[in-house]
């Protein structure tokens, strides 16, 4: 079952004071980097490739209360469409990735999930997520 709302406490156990937490915290991504997949249409940078989702890497910035900004950007290339369904949706213990004829364990399909992000652009040539990874949202 995914957490949605997150939420911070003390917990003891056998006299010992714990922090815990339900989920990742709002905000503390910043400085991270991930990868993005961003709808073609919304993409207003330079690519190279077809489809209809454009892959590109980049690090978490400011957080505005319910997005990060993306900045840094860079290794933008398109026709990523397959690549984007196999680390978005959960998957056996081989996922086939038909645009190269490779079957990869699902541990490490996993690995690639925990750094992927949708993103969003507002038409301001800036580029947003929520920061909620691919694992989050659809691997758990």
């Amino acid at each position: 079952m995914k957490i949605t709302n997150t939420e911070l406490k003390f917990v003891s156990f056998s006299s010992e004071d714990v922090i815990a937490t339900s989920g990742w915290l709002p905000g503390t991504l910043t400085g991270q980097s991930g990868f993005f997949y961003v709808p073609a249409a919304q993409y207003s940078g330079t690519y190279t490739g077809t489809g209809d989702y454009v892959e590109f890497s980049g690090t978490f910035g400011n957080y505005n209360g319910s997005a990060y900004e993306i900045t840094g950007i860079y290794g933008a290339k398109g026709s990523v469409d397959s690549d984007k369904n196999h680390i978005s949706s959960k998957q056996g213990d081989m996922v086939y990735f038909d645009d190269t004829g490779v079957s990869v364990p699902a541990f490490v399909v996993a690995n690639f999930a925990k750094s992927g992000y949708d993103a969003y652009a507002y038409g301001n040539g800036q580029y947003y997520t929520d920061g909620v990874s691919f694992y989050d949202k659809y691997w758990q």
